[in-house]
Protein backbone atom coordinates (compact mmCIF):
# COMPACT_ATOMS: atom_id res chain seq x y z
CA UNK A 1 0.00 0.00 0.00
CA UNK A 2 1.08 3.45 -0.67
CA UNK A 3 0.46 5.66 2.12
CA UNK A 4 1.92 8.88 0.36
CA UNK A 5 -1.02 11.93 -0.21
CA UNK A 6 -1.84 11.91 -3.83
CA UNK A 7 -0.47 14.65 -5.55
CA UNK A 8 -2.70 17.94 -6.99
CA UNK A 9 -3.66 18.05 -10.56
CA UNK A 10 -1.29 20.54 -12.20
CA UNK A 11 1.78 19.09 -10.37
CA UNK A 12 4.69 16.98 -12.39
CA UNK A 13 7.07 14.70 -11.60
CA UNK A 14 10.60 14.87 -12.81
CA UNK A 15 13.25 17.96 -13.76
CA UNK A 16 13.05 21.55 -14.41
CA UNK A 17 13.76 23.71 -17.25
CA UNK A 18 16.60 24.76 -15.15
CA UNK A 19 17.85 21.40 -15.07
CA UNK A 20 17.58 20.31 -17.96
CA UNK A 21 19.22 23.89 -19.23
CA UNK A 22 22.06 23.14 -16.88
CA UNK A 23 22.67 19.51 -18.03
CA UNK A 24 22.83 20.41 -21.61
CA UNK A 25 25.36 23.14 -21.13
CA UNK A 26 27.40 20.82 -18.73
CA UNK A 27 27.51 18.19 -22.00
CA UNK A 28 28.51 20.62 -24.46
CA UNK A 29 31.52 21.78 -21.86
CA UNK A 30 32.45 17.85 -21.34
CA UNK A 31 32.34 17.69 -25.20
CA UNK A 32 34.51 20.77 -25.95
CA UNK A 33 36.77 19.39 -23.21
CA UNK A 34 36.91 16.39 -24.60
CA UNK A 35 37.65 17.73 -28.29
CA UNK A 36 40.70 19.50 -27.01
CA UNK A 37 42.27 17.14 -25.33
CA UNK A 38 41.85 15.02 -28.52
CA UNK A 39 43.05 18.09 -30.23
CA UNK A 40 45.95 18.33 -28.49
CA UNK A 41 46.48 14.77 -28.57
CA UNK A 42 46.67 14.87 -32.31
CA UNK A 43 48.71 18.48 -32.85
CA UNK A 44 50.49 18.96 -29.87
CA UNK A 45 53.77 17.76 -31.56
CA UNK A 46 53.19 19.53 -34.83
CA UNK A 47 52.46 22.72 -33.04
CA UNK A 48 55.61 22.28 -30.49
CA UNK A 49 58.04 21.27 -33.54
CA UNK A 50 56.71 24.54 -35.49
CA UNK A 51 57.48 26.61 -32.15
CA UNK A 52 60.99 25.59 -31.73
CA UNK A 53 61.27 26.40 -35.70
CA UNK A 54 60.03 29.49 -35.44
CA UNK A 55 62.63 30.39 -32.84
CA UNK A 56 65.40 29.09 -34.70
CA UNK A 57 64.47 30.91 -37.76
CA UNK A 58 61.11 33.19 -38.28
CA UNK A 59 61.57 33.41 -41.61
CA UNK A 60 61.92 30.08 -42.75
CA UNK A 61 59.13 29.15 -40.39
CA UNK A 62 56.98 32.04 -42.49
CA UNK A 63 57.71 30.42 -45.62
CA UNK A 64 57.74 26.94 -44.79
CA UNK A 65 53.55 27.64 -43.36
CA UNK A 66 52.55 28.77 -46.60
CA UNK A 67 54.12 25.54 -47.98
CA UNK A 68 52.37 24.00 -45.41
CA UNK A 69 48.98 25.56 -45.75
CA UNK A 70 48.82 24.38 -49.64
CA UNK A 71 48.91 28.02 -50.71
CA UNK A 72 52.50 27.96 -52.49
CA UNK A 73 55.46 25.81 -53.10
CA UNK A 74 59.24 26.55 -51.97
CA UNK A 75 61.00 27.88 -54.87
CA UNK A 76 63.96 28.79 -53.55
CA UNK A 77 65.75 28.66 -50.30
CA UNK A 78 68.84 30.79 -48.96
CA UNK A 79 69.35 29.27 -45.37
CA UNK A 80 72.83 31.18 -44.92
CA UNK A 81 71.06 34.71 -45.81
CA UNK A 82 67.80 33.49 -44.36
CA UNK A 83 66.00 34.56 -47.89
CA UNK A 84 62.83 32.34 -49.23
CA UNK A 85 60.90 32.61 -52.17
CA UNK A 86 57.52 30.84 -52.29
CA UNK A 87 55.26 30.42 -55.74
CA UNK A 88 51.48 31.11 -54.71
CA UNK A 89 49.75 27.62 -56.56
CA UNK A 90 46.58 29.80 -57.77
CA UNK A 91 48.40 32.90 -59.30
CA UNK A 92 51.89 32.11 -59.76
CA UNK A 93 53.28 35.46 -57.90
CA UNK A 94 56.62 35.19 -56.25
CA UNK A 95 56.34 36.19 -52.21
CA UNK A 96 60.41 36.56 -51.05
CA UNK A 97 60.36 36.46 -47.39
CA UNK A 98 63.81 38.00 -46.03
CA UNK A 99 64.84 38.72 -42.61
CA UNK A 100 65.48 42.21 -41.98
CA UNK A 101 68.23 42.74 -39.32
CA UNK A 102 66.66 47.05 -39.27
CA UNK A 103 63.65 45.84 -37.58
CA UNK A 104 64.86 42.31 -36.42
CA UNK A 105 61.64 40.60 -37.41
CA UNK A 106 60.87 38.64 -41.19
CA UNK A 107 59.64 41.07 -44.04
CA UNK A 108 58.16 40.37 -47.17
CA UNK A 109 58.42 41.79 -51.03
CA UNK A 110 56.34 40.21 -54.04
CA UNK A 111 59.17 38.55 -56.58
CA UNK A 112 61.91 37.06 -56.15
CA UNK A 113 65.86 37.38 -54.64
CA UNK A 114 66.24 40.78 -56.55
CA UNK A 115 63.15 42.30 -55.39
CA UNK A 116 64.48 42.94 -51.25
CA UNK A 117 65.48 46.13 -50.99
CA UNK A 118 69.10 47.48 -51.62
CA UNK A 119 69.15 49.12 -48.24
CA UNK A 120 67.90 45.76 -46.28
CA UNK A 121 70.87 45.04 -44.35
CA UNK A 122 72.29 41.49 -44.48
CA UNK A 123 72.06 38.94 -41.50
CA UNK A 124 74.37 38.84 -38.62
CA UNK A 125 76.09 36.00 -38.92
CA UNK A 126 75.79 33.94 -35.66
CA UNK A 127 78.66 34.40 -32.91
CA UNK A 128 80.41 31.29 -32.09
CA UNK A 129 81.99 30.78 -28.55
CA UNK A 130 85.34 30.42 -28.27
CA UNK A 131 86.42 26.85 -27.63
CA UNK A 132 87.31 26.38 -23.60
CA UNK A 133 91.00 25.53 -23.18
CA UNK A 134 91.77 22.85 -21.20
CA UNK A 135 93.46 23.96 -17.78
CA UNK A 136 96.00 20.96 -16.77
CA UNK A 137 95.40 19.89 -13.04
CA UNK A 138 97.52 21.82 -10.40
CA UNK A 139 96.83 24.90 -11.81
Amino acid sequence: MDNSPPLPAGQKKGLSGLAWLGIGCGGLILLAIVGFAVAAFFFGGKVRDFAKDAQKNPTKATASMMVSMGVGEMVAEDDVNKRYTVREKQSGKLTTFYWDAKANAPKSVPGDFSAIPADAPEPEPPVKEPAATPVPPGK
